[in-house]
């Protein structure tokens, strides 16, 4: 049938609804391939069943749906992939068990241990207005109410927040392989 017909109006319809689709899909997996094959599934199951549907007026609808349970299903019955063989280094040995990307390296954690320890000994040196007046600012608290909080004007405590911090910079610049600040 050249010019119309069934099978022109399904096309018409998949090239009209498979953007949205597949960006849906995309959303919803986080993962273009497999957003993709699940999205040409749930078109290959609704044009089979075309006759009882009418996919020009209720296709995107009914595709939408397909495509969210079509997700839902893909994500929780997906099941992870463990190995049970150590892989392989390239020398015939058997290697390592492979690293867990989550653990933080053993160096890392003592340098963050020594800055935080660094950083506590800093405020420490802080006159206490000044020490709580950094408190507060870190804890984003405004001038204003760092001021009321204090019971001192907001210039003021626009002061004793810049001089605090002068001050645990100067302190901290050994740590942090920086100069001093004057």
């Amino acid at each position: 049938m050249p010019g119309g017909g069934p099978t022109a109006d399904l096309d018409a319809w998949v090239l009209a609804t498979a953007p949205r689709a597949v960006a849906y899909a995309r959303s919803l997996l986080r993962d273009p391939h497999a957003a993709e094959d699940v999205v040409q599934d749930c078109y290959c199951r609704l044009i089979a069943r075309a006759d009882v549907y009418d996919l020009p007026r209720d296709g995107l609808r009914l595709l939408l749906r397909a495509v969210t349970n079509a997700c839902i299903n893909a994500r929780t019955r997906r099941r992870p992939v463990l190995r049970l063989v150590r892989p392989d280094d390239g020398d015939g040995e058997p290697g390592d068990d492979p690293p867990d990307p989550s653990a933080v390296p053993p160096e890392l954690n003592v340098i963050g241990r020594e800055l935080r320890d660094a950083v506590a000994a800093g405020l420490a040196t802080l006159p206490p207005q000044q020490r709580a007046a950094l408190q507060l600012k870190s804890l984003g608290h405004t001038q204003q109410e760092i001021a009321a909080a204090l019971g001192v004007t907001p210039g003021n405590a626009g002061v004793l927040v810049y001089r605090a911090r002068q001050t645990l910079a100067a302190y901290l610049a050994p740590f942090l392989g920086g100069e001093a600040v004057s």
